[in-house]
């Protein structure tokens, strides 16, 4: 971020739409609301990262996209959507608000009546669960605004919902699907189903959901899912969160090769931070999805200080495909990458790949991660394709190469290392591993 003030960025964005004659409103109205506005520095911060993206798309308005068409503005999220857990201490628990109905529940029996009298209620309600173990054998589906469910010991080692089993089923054996904003999951495990853990609806507008000190193990597909519907593009998931959350798989490898940890459609200003993903990958036909992956008209969201080891493919905006859906404008746009540590050791997973991946990403910045790739796959870093344009990628460190491929430009490529060795490596892993109070690798 730069050093300027706020205020002079924004204007300096305003300027550059102005001078190239494209995207001059947008950015004037993002500039009015944010001089306006009485919020915080950070999400100043966020809107004048907005208004220079699209200041840069303005200013490259000889350039052309897919099929030779303008490439889109960003889909702005107007006004920014605040989200108050950004601001809690690691390892804090989210506080109940004032007003919000409380249910301390012991069993799987009192959970579901719990979730029944939120539901009469009309949601602001806060199910805090006694240690145990809590089966449920069909989905949760949790459709009122506000409902938070808390481990009493803010322990997720000591409370676990489980659900029937990780393998095929049948029918939809999602553990929770929320189809309304504000949902909160705070120290909790989650584990072994048919589907995915939790399936968050953006096609339903669910904003600002947060995922924070959970353990979630064993979904037969991607265990964080945000679904989206190409036929009502206007409606988004807005500023979620999920922090320090381990996502893995026990024994070592997936069950099947459609898995990813958290797989993203139409997301906008979510941050992903200070999660461990662990063995998201394929036993075999077929490379598993990314451990982190956003596509389908996702824009402005932060991937930052993820620890990622032996996944497929660690993380990855957007997804190039041959024919879009008119109602995708881009499958991502802009968006930081920053401070992860990715790490494949040659343990024989049969599709270890790369460890950043950016496709019909213009925009995006990839900045400060460190990747080490013990396996024969010999790029770090990927930006690829026409339409992954106007990227910045500096200060990453690799073993190996960071570069274009098929046609991806990047404005800024500096201060990269492709020569780091393991012991070095290592040594930097381990250090963010112990902040994260995880077990260190050797």
């Amino acid at each position: 971020m730069s050093d300027r003030p706020v205020w002079k960025r924004l204007l300096l964005a305003y300027a550059g739409g102005v001078a190239f004659g494209l995207g001059a409103l947008t950015v004037a109205l993002v500039a009015l609301q944010a001089w306006k506005a009485d919020v915080p520095r950070r999400v100043l911060d966020r809107v004048a990262m907005t208004a220079a993206a699209v200041g840069a798309v303005a200013g490259e308005a000889g350039k052309t996209g897919r099929a030779g068409e303008k490439e889109p503005e960003p889909l702005l999220q107007d006004p920014v959507i605040e989200n108050p857990a950004l601001d809690l201490p690691p390892g804090v628990q989210v506080p109940i608000p004032e007003g919000h109905a409380i249910h301390v529940v012991r069993s799987s029996r009192e959970l579901l009546a719990a979730l029944r009298a939120a539901r009469e209620r009309g949601g602001d309600t806060a199910i805090v669960l006694e240690d145990g173990l809590y089966k449920l054998f069909k989905t949760v589906t949790i459709k009122s605004p506000n409902i938070m469910l808390l481990s009493k010991s803010a322990d997720p080692r000591r409370v676990v919902i489980e659900g029937r089993g990780m393998r095929r089923s049948s029918r939809v054996e999602n553990l929770i699907k929320v189809k309304s904003s504000g949902f909160v999951l705070d120290g909790i495990t989650l584990r072994r189903t048919g589907n995915h853990l939790i399936q968050i609806a953006a096609e339903d507008d669910a904003d600002i959901p947060v995922i924070r000190n959970c353990i979630l193990q064993d979904a037969y597909e991607q265990i964080i899912k945000v679904s989206y519907n190409k036929d009502t593009p206007q409606v988004f998931s807005d500023s979620g969160l999920v922090e320090n959350c381990v996502l893995e798989y026990t024994q070592g490898i997936a069950p099947n090769y459609y898995v990813g940890g958290i797989d993203a459609h139409g997301i906008r200003n979510w941050v992903i931070r200070n999660n461990l993903f662990r063995d998201i990958a394929s036993p075999g036909e077929r490379i598993a999805e990314h451990a982190i992956h956003l596509w389908n008209n996702t824009s402005n969201n932060l991937v930052e200080g993820n620890v990622i080891v032996d996944s497929d493919r660690g993380i990855g905006f957007g997804m190039q495909k041959r024919r879009r859906h008119p109602n995708i404008r881009y499958s991502n746009y802009g968006g930081i990458i920053r401070n992860n540590i990715i790490f494949h050791s040659d343990n024989g997973d049969p599709f270890a790949d790369t460890g950043i991946i950016l496709e019909d990403s213009p925009m995006t910045r990839t900045e400060g991660n460190w990747i080490y790739l013990a396996h024969d796959y010999p790029r770090a870093i990927e930006y690829r394709f026409p339409t992954t344009r106007g990227v910045v990628v500096r200060g990453n460190r690799s073993n190996k190469a960071i570069a274009s491929r098929n046609g991806g430009t990047a404005a800024v490529l500096e201060d990269n290392d492709e020569s780091i060795d393991r012991s070095r490596f290592l040594a930097r892993l381990n250090v963010r591993l112990r902040e994260l109070n995880m077990p260190e690798m050797r």
